[in-house]
Order: structure tokens, then C-alpha cells, then sequence
């Protein structure tokens, strides 16, 4: 992958996360992302490459920033796609990966 695919709430996820819907919205999610190749960012085995390509920090890896920029797309599209009232629980997640365990920790047994 060498650009960024574009994942948005309102033309991926269109089932929006309320109290009372997680395993369909998880299912949304999860078919979504696998669909588009990208679900591996929210189970974690898309790791983030090394930030710099060299020991002293100055030339910058450009996997890393393809790999930052759609990880923050995916956590975007998440974000939009929770309701009001679920959003404070992840919107201080750095990665999409962190939100969704977040969103499994807080809901996956009480659906």
C-alpha cells in the first residue's frame, strides 16, 4: 500500500455506536476494514514501522508516516462513527488499535 485509503464514518460505518447496538456496529466495523485490507491495524498486526530510518533521528521513515496516516484515518472514521455519549471513551486514543480495545473493554460483554 503506498497511499492512504480512505475509510469515513458516514461511507463505512454508517451504524453509529450507542449504548445498546456494539455487535452489530463491531460487525460493521470489522467486515468494513477487513474488506478494505485494513484490519489488521485495529487487532494490532499492522505494527508501527520505526519512526526514523537512521540512529540519530534525522531522516525520516516514510512507512512510518503512510502507517500513521491511515491508522489515524481508521481511528477518525471510529470516532465519528460512535455516538455522542460514547466518544469521551476514546477520544484520547493515539491509534485506532487503542480505541478499539477501549470500545471491546467497555461493551463486548454487555451486549
Amino acid at each position: 500500500m503506498s497511499t492512504v485509503i480512505q475509510v469515513t464514518a458516514n461511507n463505512n460505518f454508517p451504524i453509529r455506536l450507542t449504548a445498546n447496538n456494539f455487535p452489530s456496529w463491531r460487525k460493521q466495523i470489522q467486515s468494513s476494514l477487513i474488506g478494505l485490507d485494513l484490519d489488521a491495524y485495529i487487532d494490532g498486526t499492522k505494527k508501527p514501522p520505526a519512526k526514523f530510518l537512521d540512529a540519530e533521528n534525522t531522516k525520516p521513515n516514510p512507512d512510518y508516516n503512510l502507517w500513521f496516516r491511515q491508522d489515524q484515518t481508521i481511528l477518525s472514521a471510529i470516532l465519528g462513527s460512535c455516538s455522542d455519549a460514547i466518544q469521551p471513551l476514546i477520544s484520547s486514543a493515539d491509534t485506532s488499535k487503542d480505541a478499539w480495545e477501549r470500545l471491546i473493554t467497555s461493551f463486548a460483554n454487555k451486549s
